[in-house]
């Protein structure tokens, strides 16, 4: 066991929008709704860690998605959340909640005044949120596990007669569906702790969130009744979820309402106050941060290739990963990057950084289904998951190697010090 090195620092504010400030209603025909209350607030909930001279930045976003198209500008976008930690150390990561402003480009929501208004403000938010975070650092130590929730997600993509088709249109679902593969049912749970004191609770799954989807209420969903139910008990710290590689993800139920969204996060909740975790030899945090230009389909005749540039980043404490990917990424693809990963744990985390749609495997592209597109919502060619898979490999064993170097310098300096009080010690005794 090697001693932390390690700070944490948190904050919450909330990210709301004007009613006017509308929902998708539907990806295929580019159209959204305004909203016509408030059901669950929505909020930015930020964790910094920083050891050594690294401070870097997870940002937990209630929201769709975040496109290069609808922020106007990537690279400005995130510059004017960045007074205090540079643009690549913060790592945007959407919950996906589908009751939250169409963020993603796939409407015309983003040209309008009001939808400008509310972004420019929410970019605020989260800068004075990163400094009120950085602010309240205090020293942690670092403690993971891993359990399993079943019952509230299946693989959605369900093969007919037909063709593929989506899990919610063959309703009722059956105990086959629920056990159709790939599917990731584990909920990995990380604690920031100094002491007693729990200063977060970082909480990963893979699902959906669309219990409310096409409902004009703003909810942050399951997620957002995670985090209240964990500040509820008052013993978690401030709670994030990260959402998981859930492009082919659903829960049983869609569209159904608040009941079962309040339902699947307080089940998520009572596996996560059933674990206590084992401290982890996290050393030191380490991040790095990756960029790819991906293809653009011929058909699509997309003019703005900076909404396929997919952005990498990945945060390490120790042998523990954290891999975050843009876009809409398949089961089975976080599943390959994880089993090939230098690291001894890995948990990948979907809907990072820009929006680059759906990821499909190349098994899905021979199926067909919604996922395919093509459409501003899937434009990527075949093979793109592959590129994602390879860069996501290839960021995590950087940072493994980074790592490693690290802790040998640390190593020996540590060496270095026991030797020269050994030798002043029997110099005293002489």
């Amino acid at each position: 066991m090697h001693q932390s090195n390690i700070k944490a620092g948190t904050a919450i504010a909330d990210i709301t929008p004007p009613l006017e400030v509308g929902l998708l209603s539907s990806s295929i025909k580019g159209s959204y709704v305004i909203f016509e209350s408030v059901r669950l607030p929505l909020k930015a909930r930020v964790l910094v860690l920083e050891s050594g001279n690294e401070l870097v930045a997870v940002v937990a976003l209630d929201l769709l998605a975040l496109s290069n198209t609808s922020v106007g500008d990537w690279e400005q976008f995130k510059k004017g959340m960045s007074s205090i930690i540079p643009p690549h150390k913060i790592i945007l990561t959407c919950t996906h909640t589908h009751n939250a402003p169409e963020s993603a480009g796939l409407s015309s929501l983003y040209l309008t005044e009001a939808y400008r208004n509310w972004l420019n403000d929410t970019q605020t938010t989260i800068n004075n949120a990163i400094i009120q975070a950085v602010e309240s650092l205090q020293p942690c130590e670092v403690f993971y596990c891993v359990d399993m929730l079943k019952g509230f997600s299946l693989q959605r993509r369900i093969s007919t007669s037909k063709g593929i088709v989506m899990s919610d249109s063959v309703q009722p679902i059956s105990n086959e569906l629920m056990q159709k593969q790939p599917i990731d049912h584990r909920v990995h749970t990380i604690r920031f702790k100094n002491g007693d004191k729990v200063l977060a609770t970082v909480v990963q799954a893979a699902c959906h969130p669309v219990h409310e989807m096409c409902i004009p209420h703003i909810s942050a969903e399951f997620p957002g009744e995670l985090c209240a139910v964990l500040e509820a008990s008052g013993k978690n710290g401030l709670p994030l979820f990260l959402n998981g590689a859930a492009g082919d993800i659903n829960p049983p139920t869609v569209s159904m309402g608040a009941t079962d969204a309040r339902r699947h996060g307080e089940a998520l909740a009572k596996i996560v106050a059933q674990q206590d975790g084992l401290r982890t030899d996290e050393w030191e945090v380490k991040s790095g941060y990756k960029e790819w230009q991906l293809s653009i389909r011929p058909e699509m005749n997309m003019v703005n290739k900076g909404d396929a540039l997919a952005r990498f980043n990945a945060i390490s404490l120790g042998q523990l990963a954290i891999v975050f990917l843009p876009g809409e990424v398949f089961t089975e693809t976080a599943l390959a990057i994880e089993k090939t990963s230098p690291f001894a744990q890995t948990i990948v985390v979907g809907f990072s950084e820009n929006n680059i749609g759906y990821v499909p495997t190349e098994q899905a592209f021979d199926e067909g289904g919604y996922e395919i597109g093509p459409g501003k919502w899937s434009f990527l060619p075949k093979g793109a998951d592959k590129i994602i898979m390879a860069k996501a490999l290839e960021l995590l064993q950087e940072l493994h190697e980074e790592q490693y170097v690290s802790l040998a310098v640390n190593e020996k300096i540590r060496d270095e010090i026991i030797h020269a009080k050994n030798k002043n010690s029997n110099s005293e005794k002489l």
